[in-house]
């Protein structure tokens, strides 16, 4: 009886080539997975940045909506203080007051810090005496009106320029008082005391005056 010899099956060997691609393929989809890691994490937190640079401009307008109302008691009390003249002689001198040659009709026309020729106008402002502090403006208050600061307790850094508009004045809108409606235009340059974001409004007022 012929023996039977057990038939021993080989197990197929992976090529070496096959090995190699797969440890690459491996190593370009890690590659990838992390690109896509810091794509995200750098979308995510540019859009964070962007919320808080957002929420703190909001904070920035709010000031400045303060900032306005404490110059326009200032300008009350500056041309009341010079007998009711209009604002052109009560604040003659004043490095805050700037009669340009080229006034704006409007807030929208030549708006120093953004339009021609005023582009660079807050950086240089203060040395032209074209503009001054808030707190200087403010100091014929009494008492001072309370600082304004921002997020961090810091004050903001608010420089004030009032101009002429070219608005005519108008004898009925200050009603049956005598006096004649004068109209000045109120920049304000509001920025964090750390230099992070900083805005620029503006706001056309009226004062009534002999």
């Amino acid at each position: 009886m012929a023996a039977l010899t057990p038939s021993i099956a080989r197990q197929p060997r992976t090529p070496r080539k096959q090995k190699g691609y797969v440890l690459l393929l491996t190593l370009i989809t890690l590659v990838v997975l992390l690109f896509g890691v810091l794509f995200t994490m750098r979308g995510t937190l540019f859009q964070s940045v962007m919320t808080g640079n957002t929420v703190q401009r909001q904070k920035d307008v709010q000031a400045g909506d303060l900032a306005l109302r404490q110059v326009q008691q200032a300008l009350i009390a500056t041309v009341q203080g010079a007998g009711n003249q209009v604002l052109d002689v009560a604040a003659s001198g004043q490095p805050w007051f700037y009669a340009p040659t080229v006034a704006p009709a409007s807030p929208a026309s030549a708006v120093p810090g953004a339009d021609a020729p005023y582009a660079g106008f807050w950086t240089s402002c203060s040395a032209n005496n074209q503009c001054a502090p808030l707190s200087s403006v403010v100091s014929v208050l009494s008492p001072a009106p309370p600082a304004i600061n921002d997020a961090s307790g810091q004050p903001y850094r608010i420089l004030v320029s009032v101009w002429p508009t070219n608005r005519p004045t108008n004898a009925y809108a200050c009603g049956t008082t005598g006096y004649t409606a004068s109209y000045y235009t109120v920049f304000l340059n509001i920025g964090e005391a750390s230099g992070s974001t900083a805005i620029n409004t503006q706001s056309v007022i009226k004062l009534c005056t002999t």
